[in-house]
């Protein structure tokens, strides 16, 4: 039988450190079996998007994939959602071939979400599982780019792996900065201060992580110190490219960042050659980087690549895309809890 579960039913039954749990698992198969593994797929039409991520992980006995479809809009310096349909896991049994459990809809793991933002609440999650592969394990201070939806998460999971006491905030907006900072104080210990000068939030800072709407650079190189580590999360627009719709590749982070990281790993090396995306194919056509010197998320997690080597050490996780290893690790964690609770509807 089939277990059908609406997403919103498990509010509340499943942790953040469940959920990261589970996303690093899925990456751990894929770097112990990266066959049954594929990049992310996405259709393009002017601003019609339909996106699929395909991943199995035989030691959850779950395979399948997650689906998602947007219409967005864009300027010179950013995209953003115009509308987002509900998103959908499609889970198999891997071992029997059944049809496990159709979940609809984002996981919903953020109790300050309001229902119409209740999606993409996964993306956090693998920035949390790179970064916690990455960053020194006393970073205390923590600068972030970004006050929207991808933000605000990205905060409550970079507290749930490292001890943040101060979060610098920076976003063009001031009005925005300071919402964000009223909104999110009282779902995190940490102190939020929200700076006017981008470079203030990367000042002295032990993580850094980008989480913006951004087609261009937010972070610049000569504002890293020493030890520090950032996350960013900005994709690919190559199919905005393609069409003309656009001139430049996106980007997050400056060539600078990637010259000063000692270690550079994606969360998949063939998803950033696949979409063309900027942080990376610009780099590496001045050579300033090689591919070859980058390495992925699923053999860092299973111990087949080497992360940080040293506190001086500046590193960077381009979290260049979920993919379906996560998400299906995550269908078979939600179907659990929903077994478990007696929740969902059997066909």
């Amino acid at each position: 039988m089939t277990l059908i579960i609406k997403a919103d039913d498990l509010k509340g039954l499943i942790t953040l450190d469940e959920a990261i749990s589970a996303v690093e698992q899925g990456f751990r198969e894929q770097g112990e079996k990266p066959t049954f593994s594929l990049p992310r797929m996405r259709m393009l039409y002017e601003d019609r998007r339909l996106t699929i991520h395909p991943g199995g992980c035989p030691s959850l006995e779950v395979a399948g994939t997650f689906i998602h479809y947007e219409r967005f809009t864009y300027t010179r310096e950013a995209q953003h959602y115009a509308g987002a349909g509900k998103r959908v896991y499609v889970a198999y049994h891997s071992e029997t071939a059944e049809l496990l459990t159709v979940i609809v809809g984002s996981l919903p793991l953020f109790d300050f979400d309001r229902e119409e933002d209740r999606f993409a609440t996964e993306t956090a999650l693998t920035s949390a599982v790179g970064t916690k592969y990455l960053a020194r394990a006393d970073a205390r201070v923590m600068g972030l780019y970004g006050t929207g939806r991808q933000a605000r998460r990205h905060l409550m999971t970079m507290c749930a792996i490292r001890p943040i006491q101060k979060v610098r905030v920076y976003s063009r907006d001031p009005n925005h900065r300071r919402a964000f900072c009223a909104l999110m104080a009282p779902h995190t210990s940490a102190e939020l201060e929200a700076v006017d000068h981008p470079e203030k939030a990367a000042e002295g800072a032990d993580l850094i992580v980008c989480a913006t709407g951004s087609n261009v650079p937010v972070l610049f190189g000569e504002w890293l110190s020493p030890g520090v580590h950032v996350t960013s999360i900005v994709g690919s627009n190559k199919e905005l490219l393609a069409e003309g719709l656009v001139s430049r590749p996106r980007r997050e982070i400056d060539d600078e960042v990637v010259r000063r990281s000692d270690v550079i790993v994606a969360t998949l090396l063939e998803q950033a050659k696949q979409d063309e995306q900027g942080d990376f194919v610009e780099p590496i056509a001045k050579g300033i980087l090689r591919w070859e010197n980058i390495r992925e998320l699923g053999p860092l997690v299973a111990g087949k690549a080497q992360g940080r080597t040293g506190p001086a050490e500046i590193t960077l996780f381009k979290q260049n895309s979920d993919q379906g290893v996560g998400f299906m690790a995550l269908a078979r964690l939600a179907y659990n809890k929903a077994r478990a609770n007696g929740l969902g509807t059997e066909i």
